[in-house]
């Protein structure tokens, strides 16, 4: 016979309010722990985010004074003063397009070398990947270098309201070094913009001026930064792509006597471009994210000497510091196109 139940121990039916009170203090345990979880992980987090602050400001210092430290020991090394360097010289040259011509010819022996000896040595059509890439990078070199060259860098904004001696203009911040006055040119007559320094070799007042290039036969200011910048780029991408391509074809490959005296003479060439020109980019790369030009570069390198701190006040963060040369989104970066906003 089945057990009798009596009426004690048969389950009684919850309402649907004393359910939901039964599931709440059960589950308010779990709710408690998982809120104190939370809790410790926002704490947790907040230390975390201010010790990756901490390391990237340490990280930035040591940085900062890498570049110093190279800047000095090239100084001592070639005897150069580069806050003069960046001027450029008082007279140029009647010769001062041989350096332009010099670029030109190098690009020229980098592309036949790669056309003419390695491709048919490693085997590869001219439509191929590897040579896609290369000519791609190569096209990009020459347009930069073009628009490098033949864009002005930037004057003073014509109007009296820059020429009037007695009625300095109101968008002007900087000062002279050694007084309170504003920045006039007296070469150019004329009030000098922020940022604006005279160059010796265009004999005039160029805008956010960086330094004066022989190999460009121009001035680095702030219509041709980002030329100058992409030239840089796309010529160490194309040295490193046609060096590293070669030594691999060397080093696998048994090849003609003429084939490999060629092939290694282009990759001492190569070799040689890519360890001028790498630290160079790595350089203006830098001088980009914290917003600066090399002669500001210079002054903040004095004032180190001088055991002064300098505070640049045109930072305003890596993005809108790259934004401001390179252009206001990471789309127009890399074409040799479209302007920065400046700062």
């Amino acid at each position: 016979m089945a057990p009798i139940l009596s009426k004690e121990k048969l389950p009684q039916k919850l309402r649907p309010e004393d359910a939901a009170k039964v599931v709440v203090q059960k589950a308010r345990p779990f709710l408690d722990s998982l809120l104190k979880i939370v809790e410790v992980s926002i704490q947790t987090g907040g230390v975390v985010v201010d010790e990756a602050k901490t390391a990237m400001n340490n990280v930035g210092h040591w940085v900062d004074q890498c570049m110093h430290s190279s800047a000095q020991l090239l100084q001592a090394l070639c005897c150069i003063d580069l806050e003069k360097f960046t001027r450029g010289p008082e007279k140029p040259a009647l010769h001062s397009q041989l350096p332009v011509m010099f670029v030109i010819g190098l690009l020229v022996m980098m592309y036949s070398a790669f056309v003419f000896a390695y491709l048919p040595a490693a085997g590869l059509a001219l439509n191929s990947q590897v040579s896609l890439v290369f000519h791609a990078f190569v096209f990009l070199t020459l347009a930069s270098f073009a628009q490098a060259a033949r864009t002005d860098p930037g004057n003073i904004p014509p109007g009296p309201e820059w020429r009037d001696r007695s009625r300095p203009p109101r968008k002007t911040h900087e000062q002279k070094r050694f007084s309170e006055e504003p920045r006039w040119c007296r070469k150019s007559e004329a009030f000098k913009p922020d940022r604006a320094h005279f160059c010796r070799a265009m004999n005039r007042v160029v805008l956010r001026m960086d330094h004066h290039c022989p190999w460009l036969g121009n001035t680095v200011g702030w219509a041709n930064h980002k030329y100058f910048y992409l030239f840089l780029a796309y010529t160490s991408a194309a040295c490193s792509l046609l060096g590293m391509n070669v030594l691999e074809l060397l080093l696998h490959a048994t090849l003609p006597a003429l084939t490999t005296f060629l092939l290694i003479g282009t990759e001492a060439l190569t070799f040689l471009l890519t360890s001028i020109l790498v630290p160079f980019l790595l350089f203006h790369t830098w001088l980009i994210v914290r917003n600066m030009t090399t002669i500001e570069f210079c002054a903040s390198f004095a004032k180190t000497q001088d055991e002064k701190p300098y505070d640049n006040p045109y930072d305003v963060g890596i993005f809108r510091n790259v934004s401001a040369v390179l252009g206001a989104s990471p789309l127009v970066w890399h074409p040799p196109a479209c302007l920065g906003q400046g700062v």
